[in-house]
């Protein structure tokens, strides 16, 4: 007879267990507060079991910035190909606006912005994926147009992350009315 007590071992959805519940804790109480010991009360794992995953709370971080950035990329494909647009600074603007309510990507965006203020690998992981997916190059290669339009969206990004300036969803419609114009 099977052990009733004994937990299936199923190492993938740990891990994704394990990134989902630093991710949370991350978004709602900062990433100084993400602990191996937080982790285990919110999901249950042991501390092993999340050292079988994770070393140390930096390369937690790192999978949790490297799938974030993998999401988004999927994120900003979707949103070009719904909204028909090729621009991708467009496109990422469009995405930030459209996605300002959902939970889920404010709570990714947050690992990222929150990963980039703390450490410079971060920050180059988050403009090497910036200039490959949005810019498409070197920033001096855009037009200043697409240069607006990146640092538009980028400011209402950290607002939204940051809960500051409470820019309504009609004022960002109006925002993104005004681009087009460009």
């Amino acid at each position: 007879m099977e052990n009733p007590y004994k937990r299936k071992k199923e190492p993938e959805v740990n891990k994704q267990l394990i990134l989902e519940a630093a991710a949370e804790i991350g978004a709602t109480a900062g990433w100084n507060q993400v602990t191996f010991q937080a982790i285990v009360d919110k999901i249950g794992l042991s501390k092993g079991g999340i050292m079988h995953h994770f070393r140390n709370k930096e390369e937690l971080l790192a999978e949790l910035v490297r799938q974030s950035l993998i999401e988004l990329t999927e994120w900003i494909t979707e949103e070009k190909k719904s909204a028909g647009i090729e621009a991708a600074p467009m496109a990422f603007l469009r995405f930030v606006v459209k996605k300002s309510g959902d939970l889920h990507y404010r709570r990714t965006m947050k690992v990222i912005l929150q990963a980039a203020l703390v450490n410079e690998e971060y920050r180059t992981m988050w403009d090497n994926w910036f200039t490959e997916h949005i810019t498409g190059g070197a920033v001096e290669d855009q037009t200043v147009n697409s240069l607006i339009i990146m640092l538009v969206a980028d400011g209402l990004w950290f607002a939204d992350n940051l809960g500051v300036y409470h820019i309504s969803g009609q004022k960002k419609a109006q925002i993104i009315d005004k681009l087009l114009t460009l």
